[in-house]
């Protein structure tokens, strides 16, 4: 009697294991193990916002991905280690490209095994750039957090609304320099004059216009803090990259087709004026989903981004699955709210030659879910496996 029951307990266990997302390593012929992973049978979206591909294959090595294809078109390596996701869907690992408290070990574990391998942190307000960077560095060592892309402080005028003032276009140069020259991935300035219940002085054109070319001399990008058109106008003027918040006063159509001309993009981080006007019954939350559905529907390019931790309003750590359904709310698709967390969302942190899509030559962060979130965008919520550098950093089936 003992010895069946502890063969019925074998054989549950082997059922167990094979019911779960099978994972199997093919020696050579020599018995030896060749390095490399092969996703396999899943349908892949890869970013890009093409249709999904059945029965995909991805190979990865050395952190990655070395080719993607089908089943019919892709010879897997031997000895690869096959990841078989057994009908699931396979995306590129998202982004929130509007955080802060991005300096934190925890943060940075939660937001990774929740699916978001890359977080940008856009205002770190309490360290010294050399420091901050530091420890961004430190924390990059440890491939179970998300990346980091940090922008340093936050850049502005004497008195304005920030932490690291400048006082003339020449000492916006040099400020900027010395902040790429210490370890920033990307500049960040503010404009903005009044918010928060009071003013603020604001930075020069003159100033703004320093800042981006020096910055996009160095290969760098600019975001701008905005919250109204006119400050929207400005960071055109002033040829900055990105925008972060939408607009809480109504945007002309002008300015979109404007902004759109520019290849500028937009974090319209509706989950912070959701949060804002829930605290102090606004109705801010309304203007900016009105504007940015018509800055989607007129072809504007939008990136995931939540301002995370940015005020004392509540906000989603891990998966911003707020920000994506108020995204949905305000009429964008399944497919563009994807490509706002991928492609789109790499392109403002300067990575969409690394990452952003799956395709070959680019990093192997890889999410696999279980279900399809072009038809219900809580898939997201359903990881079942995150593969961050090419290495598989979460797996529901070895739980």
């Amino acid at each position: 009697m003992r010895r069946s029951a502890i063969l019925l307990a074998f054989l549950f266990l082997i059922a167990s294991f094979l019911a779960t997302c099978s994972r199997s390593k093919k020696p050579t012929s020599d018995g030896s193990l060749v390095d490399g992973i092969a996703v396999t049978n899943g349908y892949l979206i890869d970013g890009t916002g093409a249709e999904p591909i059945p029965e995909a294959v991805i190979l990865i090595k050395n952190g990655y991905i070395q080719a993607v294809g089908t089943e019919s078109s892709l010879e897997i390596p031997s000895g690869a280690d096959i990841i078989d996701v057994k009908g699931a869907y396979i995306l590129p690992g998202l982004m929130n490209t509007h955080v802060h408290s991005g300096y934190d070990e925890d943060n940075l574990k939660e937001w990774a095994k929740s699916g978001v391998t890359t977080v940008r942190d856009l205002g770190n307000l309490t360290t010294s750039p050399e420091v901050g960077f530091s420890i961004r560095d430190s924390l990059l060592n440890d491939n179970e957090n998300s990346r980091l892309v940090a922008a340093g402080p936050l850049v502005t005028t004497v008195g304005g609304y920030g932490n690291y003032p400048v006082t003339s276009p020449d000492d916006a140069e040099a400020k900027v320099n010395g902040l790429i020259d210490a370890g920033a991935d990307l500049i960040k300035i503010a404009i903005e004059d009044y918010l928060q219940g009071r003013a603020w002085p604001m930075l020069s054109m003159d100033e703004i216009k320093r800042i981006t070319q020096t910055a996009h001399n160095r290969n760098r990008r600019v975001a701008a803090h905005i919250s109204r058109s006119k400050h929207l106008y400005m960071a055109i003027q002033g040829g900055v990259d990105d925008v972060v918040h939408m607009v809480i006063d109504h945007l002309p159509d002008s300015l979109i087709t404007f902004m759109i001309e520019k290849d500028m993009y937009w974090v319209p981080t509706l989950e912070l004026w959701w949060g804002v006007s829930e605290l102090y019954h606004l109705n801010w939350d309304v203007i900016a989903k009105d504007n940015l559905q018509r800055f989607a529907q007129a072809g504007g390019k939008v990136a995931i981004g939540t301002d995370y931790d940015g005020y004392i309003t509540p906000f989603d750590l891990g998966m911003p699955m707020r920000e994506i359904r108020l995204m949905q709310a305000a009429g964008m698709t399944p497919v563009q709210i994807l490509v706002a967390g991928t492609k789109h969302a790499a392109h403002v942190c300067n990575l969409d030659n690394e990452l952003g899509t799956i395709e070959a030559g680019k990093i192997a962060d890889i999410i696999i879910v279980s279900g399809n979130p072009l038809d219900d965008l809580e898939a997201l919520l359903g990881v079942q496996m995150v593969i961050h550098n090419g290495v598989v950093i979460r797996d529901n089936g070895e739980d």
